[in-house]
């Protein structure tokens, strides 16, 4: 987690990552780019850990909701499959070629984020 004055916000990468399926369902056309759950109060969430999950629409409750509820996993499995999604949508992006320009690159090693100047 990024101290509150280090979160990075991006609204293009983040409209990226509302433009792929969901996560949780693989519907396509409704997703919202989800946070993972916050570890403390006022926390500002880094936009780079953002994963795909859908809204809620007529006659359907969205993952998102769901997922933010602690409808679809405990508090420790919604931790552990936010760490996963996060991780796969940064790789989709980046193997797509649309990662942002001028937004830092983050990267996993040996289980490590690492961030690096675009």
């Amino acid at each position: 987690m990024f101290p509150k004055e280090n979160a990075i916000r991006s609204e293009p990468y983040r409209r990226l990552v509302a433009a792929m399926p969901c996560k949780e369902c693989d519907v396509w056309g409704h997703s919202q780019a989800a946070h993972p759950p916050p570890n403390g109060k006022a926390i500002k969430q880094n936009d780079l850990d953002c994963f795909p999950l859908c809204c809620t629409r007529p006659g359907v409750e969205g993952c998102h909701p769901k997922f933010d509820q602690y409808k679809l996993y405990s508090r420790e499995e919604a931790d552990e499959k936010a760490a996963e999604w996060g991780r796969e949508t940064r790789a989709e992006i980046i193997a797509q070629g649309q990662w942002p320009k001028r937004l830092p690159l983050y990267v996993e090693k040996d289980g490590l984020a690492l961030i690096k100047c675009a």
